[in-house]
Parts: C-alpha cells; sequence; structure tokens
C-alpha cells in the first residue's frame, strides 16, 4: 500500500481499505527507494527502515522507562514489547504501528507522572494519535491511553501539551484525508469494509474463536507450563518467596517459548495454538502478570501499580477489539500484538524483582550473574518466537533459498516459494510493460512487480461474493478498468473454482465476459486480457 500511496495513488479514494493508513509512515522511504532503486529489493528495504524505526522508539522507550526504573529491565522490557508483532512482519503498517504506538504510549505516560516534562506529554499525545490514524478501530483504546496518562499526572500544561498534541495530529490527518480523498470515498470504504466483512460471522463470535485458540494449552503438551503456573501461584502466597515465584515463572516461560520455537520449526507436533509470536506474547503476559502482582501486594512501590493498570486498559481493549474484528484467522493470534504495552510493564517490574535476587541472602558475583541472565528471559521468548517463524514459511531452519531478483531480492526462502515468486514476478513484469495497468485477484504482493498502475479499489481482492460489486463501481467512478488481469490459482480453489465463483461474484463474472483471452500460467493461475 505505501508503494501505491507514493505513486500518486490516494488513500481511501484509490485504495478503499481503512488499513491504507496505517501505510501513511512508510511512503516517504518507499518513494525514494523507488525513485533512486526501483522495486528491486523494496521489500528487504523495507524491512530494514522498519528496524530503523522501531530502534528508535525503542530508544525513546527505554529512555522513558528509565525515569523510574534501572536501565538494564528498561531495555529488556524495550526490546520484548517490540517484538511482538503480528504475523511476524516487520513492516510499517495497518499491523504494526499500533503496537509501536501502544508501547511508546505506555512508557511515555510513566515518564510524563514521574517528570511532568511537557516533551514526554507531547510524545504520548504524539504516540496515541498516531496509533489511532494506523489503526481506526483502536481508538477507543488509544482514548483511553491519553485519558490515563493526563490524569496520573499533576499540573494543568503538561495535560494540555498531551491534547494539543494528539488531537491536533488527528485534525491534520483528518482534514488531510478529507481534501484529498473527499467525504463520498471515505464512506464508500467503510461501505465496502463492511460488505467484505459482511460474513455472517458477529464480533462475539470471532472474538470466541480467538479465546479458543488458548483451549490448546490443555494439550500434554502444555502441562510443563501449567505446572510453573501453578508453582508461581504457590510462590505467590508469602513475601519471602519471591525467588520461588520468580524462577517458577521463568520455567514457564521457558517451556512456552520452546513449544513456539519447536512447533514452528516443525520439531514439536504443530498446534493450533502456539506457533506465532503474538500468541506466546499473550501467554507470557498472563506469566508475568502473577508474580508482579504478589510484589504489588507484598513489597508495594508507590506507582508501580498505576503503570500497571495504565498499560492494562488500553491493551486489553485493543486486544479485544481486534479479536473480535479482525478477519484474519484465530491461529494468528493478533490479538496477543496488542499487549505490548502490559507486556513492557510486566517485564520491566518482573526483571526488576529478578534482579532483586542476587542481594540476597548473600551478594556474590556469580549470584548477580544468574540474577541478571533470568531477568533476561521474557526477552530471549520474544526473541525467540520472533525469529523461529517468518511469515509464511515452514520456520526458519526450512529456509535455504535466497532471492537473487524483482522485489523480493536479498530475503531467503524455499526452493518453492522462491520460484513461485520468481512466477509472479515475471508474469507481472511482462503483462504490464508499457505501462499497461493491472488487477490481481489473490496475490497482492504481485503489484510489486507491475510496470503500471494499479487498476483495483484494494490491493487485497478475491471472492469477496456480492462485496465486490464495490469494486465494479469504482471502476465505473474512476474509469480505470485493467487492462489485464491476473487471477491465482489459490484464489481460484478458494472460491470453489471458476465456475462457482462466477455464480456469486459480480467481478469475476465481468471478468469473464471482458476478458476472453486466457493465458494458463503454470503454477500461478490465468492471465486474461481483452480482446
Amino acid at each position: 500500500m505505501a508503494l501505491r500511496l507514493s505513486r500518486g495513488d490516494i488513500a481511501l479514494a484509490d485504495e478503499l481499505n481503512l488499513q491504507v493508513t496505517g501505510s501513511l509512515l512508510a511512503v516517504p522511504f518507499v518513494w525514494a527507494w523507488d525513485h533512486l532503486v526501483g522495486t528491486t529489493g523494496i521489500v528487504l528495504a523495507s524491512r530494514v527502515w522498519f528496524v530503523v524505526v522501531a530502534g528508535a522508539v525503542g530508544l525513546l522507550t527505554a529512555r522513558a522507562l528509565r525515569t523510574r526504573y534501572a536501565a538494564g529491565p528498561a531495555a529488556l522490557a524495550s526490546a520484548a514489547a517490540l517484538l511482538g508483532l503480528p504475523y511476524q512482519l516487520p513492516l510499517l503498517s495497518y499491523s504494526s504501528v499500533p503496537v509501536l504506538a501502544l508501547v511508546l504510549a505506555a512508557a511515555s505516560g510513566i515518564a510524563l507522572r514521574q517528570t511532568r516534562s511537557l516533551a514526554w506529554a507531547a510524545v504520548l499525545g504524539g504516540a496515541t494519535a498516531v496509533g489511532t490514524i494506523a489503526s481506526p478501530q483502536l481508538a477507543p483504546a488509544f482514548a483511553l491511553a491519553l485519558l490515563i496518562g493526563m490524569a496520573r499526572v499533576e499540573g494543568t500544561r503538561p495535560r494540555l501539551v498531551a491534547t494539543a498534541s494528539s488531537l491536533g495530529l488527528l485534525a491534520v490527518a483528518a482534514v488531510g484525508l478529507l481534501i484529498t480523498a473527499g467525504p463520498a470515498p471515505i464512506e464508500e470504504s467503510v461501505r465496502f469494509l463492511l460488505a467484505v466483512r459482511g460474513d455472517g460471522i458477529s464480533p462475539l463470535v470471532r472474538l470466541g474463536r480467538a479465546l479458543g485458540t488458548y483451549e490448546g494449552l490443555r494439550f500434554p503438551l502444555y502441562w510443563p507450563l501449567l505446572a510453573g503456573l501453578a508453582v508461581t501461584a504457590l510462590g505467590c502466597a508469602r513475601p519471602g518467596w519471591r525467588a520461588l515465584r520468580v524462577t517458577a515463572s521463568a520455567a514457564g516461560m521457558l517451556w512456552a517459548t520452546a513449544v513456539t520455537v519447536g512447533a514452528a520449526l516443525g520439531v514439536l507436533p504443530q498446534l493450533w495454538f502456539g506457533n506465532t509470536v503474538a500468541a506466546l506474547e499473550s501467554v507470557l503476559v498472563v506469566t508475568l502478570a502473577l508474580p508482579v502482582i504478589a510484589e504489588l501486594r507484598w513489597s508495594p512501590r508507590p506507582g508501580d501499580g498505576g503503570d500497571l493498570l495504565a498499560a492494562a486498559v488500553p491493551g486489553l481493549v485493543a486486544a479485544t477489539v481486534i479479536a473480535a474484528t479482525t478477519g484474519s484467522g484465530p491461529e494468528y493470534s493478533v490479538h496477543g500484538a496488542a499487549l505490548g504495552g502490559l507486556l513492557l510493564v510486566l517485564v520491566v517490574q518482573w526483571s526488576t524483582s529478578a534482579r532483586s535476587l542476587w542481594a540476597a541472602p548473600r551478594p556474590t558475583t556469580a549470584r548477580m550473574r544468574a540474577a541478571i541472565a533470568l531477568s533476561a528471559v521474557p526477552t530471549l521468548g520474544m526473541a525467540l518466537g520472533f525469529l523461529a517463524l517468518p511469515f509464511h514459511e515452514p520456520g526458519s531452519l526450512g529456509v535455504d533459498t535466497r532471492i537473487t531478483a524483482g522485489p523480493w531480492a536479498g530475503l531467503v526462502t524455499t526452493d518453492n516459494g522462491a520460484a513461485r515468486l520468481a512466477t509472479l514476478t515475471r508474469t507481472v513484469d511482462d503483462a504490464t510493460r508499457g505501462g499497461r495497468s493491472i488487477l490481481i485477484l489473490g496475490a497482492a504482493g504481485g503489484y510489486l512487480a507491475a510496470n503500471g498502475p494499479m487498476a483495483t479499489p484494494a490491493l487485497w481482492l478475491e471472492d469477496y461474493g456480492a462485496a465486490n460489486q464495490k469494486a465494479l463501481d469504482w471502476f465505473q467512478r474512476t474509469g480505470r478498468a485493467p487492462d489485464v488481469v491476473l487471477v491465482t490459482s489459490i484464489a481460484e480453489k478458494n472460491a470453489g473454482g471458476e465456475a462457482a465463483w462466477v455464480q456469486h461474484d459480480p467481478l469475476r463474472a465481468w471478468i469473464q465476459t471482458a476478458y476472453p483471452v486466457r493465458h494458463v500460467i503454470p503454477g500461478l493461475g490465468t492471465l486474461l486480457e481483452r480482446q
């Protein structure tokens, strides 16, 4: 989507997708790469750019935490929280930017309460605004983060600055979208989204399915984790049992990490739950919560409970909204990524407790090293979970072929994956020579190889049934009907075959009539052209 916007298409007018605003931060870099290099290697370059941006957010987050917590736990917590990316995709998009925003909002709220600095007030306001722009459906969560952050700080000026910075950025974004897109296309984007999601699955059913993934914890593979939770709960019964609750929770997290990584790499059985870093993140949150809450009870430090509550409320609201509205399957557990701000506070407080173990009963160098290593367990778990399973790959140990050309150049995948991407790139590149426009059903990534315009109202377009009438309306309104159409075999299979697809989807029926010239591309699909 960032490439489309960088080439002049307008968010919510040309791309009828509310998620498009999540790519706005990526547009300047993508525009520069496209103009200087072209699209060769643009996927890897965009991931590197994400690492740069996330690294800056991580440094700012750690700096905010250091106004109240020690440097070591602050660094560990910042790294752990920012690794919880949906689908393990390090790209600036609708799925990752809200995670960065929630984490930064939680940290800046802590710094604001501690320092009453106007700079941290501006950071809090900016983070909540950027998160709302990137994912409008999460506006309630970011509004809560802003309100709670302001409620915890003394003084009128910090509150005014936080409010002004947040509402100011939101106003600029809203005015910009209204000027460039106009109110009618924005309304059409909302209608298209509602039509696409009109699959008969209610938000409550989606939420139930997301919660249902945790039923997988009953399998024997997870029993050591449950045992660790039981021992952790036992260790929470007495103030002097800190070592027991910290080490038991660490053991549980290590086992959860081992199961996640083992399942991702194919060493352990692949269960419905447990093979994504977002799923692991939700398990770590539960595991960390027990000893952290016990510390709040037995060794309370003023402000720690407030820090935890301020991160928990927006995080739980965001996770609930995502679970109830996401179109991705519950097995991805993307709702767990919304707990980044909560994980941040839990890790910094848990790591602080873990590090305190070296001083009792007698401080020694060996004990200190052990305590420091123990404090890094949550961050280690998140790092391994993130690295174990690249998106749409069999696992890090299963990729062995480096792509050498095209938009995905520099990435490592499987032989079949490389061949599939090479065929897609070659087909789209050839079909759009001379600047011909293209519509692709079932392979949004193919647009990266296009030499001509993206003739589609939404990059993710496949069998949406009657909702695809909106695509025909868009062609008529814009006059941008495609010169060629690529229908992937996967999309056709998911639709029940060509004949069935034509019967229930007006877009596919129109394509069959208007594009009678067919070229079958082995291993990819069918390229269709006008007579």
